[in-house]
Order: C-alpha cells, then structure tokens, then sequence
C-alpha cells in the first residue's frame, strides 16, 4: 500500500505542478510565458521518465487538465468579481 500512495501522490504533485505552469502560460501576456511553458514541459517528461505504466501516465495528463481548468476557473472568478464591483 506504501508504493501506491506515494506513486499517487507523486501524480498528483507533478500534474499540479504542470496544470499551473499551463495556467500561468495562458496569464501572463509577456515574453516569460515561454518559461512557464517550458516548465510545464519539463515537468511532464521528468514525471513521463519516472513512471513507465501507462496508466499513471493517462492519470497525469487528465489531472493536469484539471488543474488547469480549475485554475482557469477561479481566475474568471476573480476577476469576475473585481470588475462587477465597480
């Protein structure tokens, strides 16, 4: 059981990790956005040279989308908020 948590938990860091580097690819509108997406790939083929199943690779590509998504989310939720405030 010890083996699998951390398995899970290391797909869990990794995808997070890249689902934000994606987000903060899309945010930021200068010429570091090129770092972010870099980031984001390094992370994915330093996770993809861990882990060789198949499996936790479907599993970290699908979390990443999902963090990204849900950032994506929360930041139009923001700003949502600070523009109908004035």
């Amino acid at each position: 059981m010890g083996e699998q948590l951390k398995k899970a938990i290391l797909v869990i860091f990794y995808s997070a990790g890249s689902g934000i580097m994606l987000f903060l690819f899309t945010v930021v509108k200068n010429v570091s956005n090129l770092l972010f997406s870099l980031l984001a790939i390094v992370i994915a083929v330093h996770f993809f040279k861990r882990s060789s199943s198949t499996r936790s690779r479907v599993v970290f590509i699908v979390l990443a989308v999902l963090y990204f998504l849900i950032c994506v989310l929360i930041h139009a939720m923001i700003t949502a908020a600070k523009t109908a405030s004035h």
